[in-house]
C-alpha cells in the first residue's frame, strides 16, 4: 500500500509540474491580453521576426553572423506566414481596443522591438541571432508557427549578460557633495551683491 501511495504521489507531482497543452508560454517582451491559440502562434512568429530584425540592426559589426542577409532571406522565404501573423495580431488589437486597435498594435510592436535591446549582452545575442537566422532559413515555408516559440526562447536567453572576467570594477553612482549657492546666505536669503 505504501508503494502505491508513493507512486501516486510521485505521479501527481509530475502531472502538476507539467504545463498543460493550452498554457501560454512566456516569451518575454510586453504582456499580451486574452489571446486565442491562433493569436498566440502569430505572436510567437511576430516576436521571432522582431528579434531577427533587431539583430540585423545591432549585429552588423560581424559579417560572419550574416544577420542582415539572414533577416532579408527570412522575410522572402516566409512572407505569407509573416503576413498572416501581422493580420492576426492586427485583428486581435482591433477586437480588444476597437478604433484604438491600430495605435495599440503600433505601441505593442514598439515595445516588442525595445524588449530585444542588447546593450550588455550584445555578443551573446548576436551569436544566437546568427544561429537562429540560419536555422529559420532551413525551415520550409509555412513551418514558423510550430518552431517560433523555441527560436524566440533562444534569442531571449541570449539577452542575459554573461559575467565578464576581465571587468575590473562595477559601474555605480557617484555621490557628489552639495555645492552651496554663492548668492544665498546660510539662512537661505538672497545676498544683495548678487542681485542684478
Amino acid at each position: 500500500m505504501r508503494r502505491i501511495r508513493s507512486a501516486a504521489l510521485a505521479l501527481g507531482i509530475c502531472l502538476a509540474a507539467a504545463p498543460s497543452a493550452n498554457a501560454a508560454v512566456d516569451l518575454g517582451g510586453p504582456p499580451v491580453r486574452a489571446m486565442t491559440a491562433e493569436e498566440s502562434a502569430a505572436h510567437a512568429i511576430w516576436l521571432l521576426r522582431a528579434g531577427l530584425n533587431v539583430s540585423a540592426l545591432q549585429c552588423q559589426f560581424s559579417p560572419y553572423l550574416a544577420t542582415v542577409r539572414n533577416y532579408n532571406q527570412v522575410l522572402k522565404q516566409h512572407q505569407p506566414e509573416l503576413a498572416r501573423a501581422y493580420q492576426t495580431l492586427e485583428k486581435h488589437f482591433r477586437r480588444l481596443d476597437g478604433k484604438a486597435g491600430p495605435r495599440s498594435f503600433d505601441s505593442f510592436t514598439t515595445r516588442i522591438y525595445n524588449s530585444f535591446s542588447a546593450l550588455e549582452a550584445q555578443r551573446s545575442f548576436c551569436a544566437a541571432a546568427g544561429d537562429v537566422g540560419r536555422e529559420v532559413l532551413s525551415w520550409g515555408p509555412g513551418s514558423l508557427g510550430g518552431r517560433a516559440v523555441t527560436a524566440v526562447q533562444r534569442l531571449r536567453s541570449a539577452l542575459i549578460a554573461q559575467p565578464d572576467p576581465y571587468r575590473q570594477h562595477q559601474l555605480g553612482y557617484v555621490v557628489l557633495p552639495r555645492i552651496p549657492d554663492p548668492c544665498i546666505d546660510k539662512r537661505g536669503k538672497p545676498i544683495k551683491r548678487c542681485k542684478i
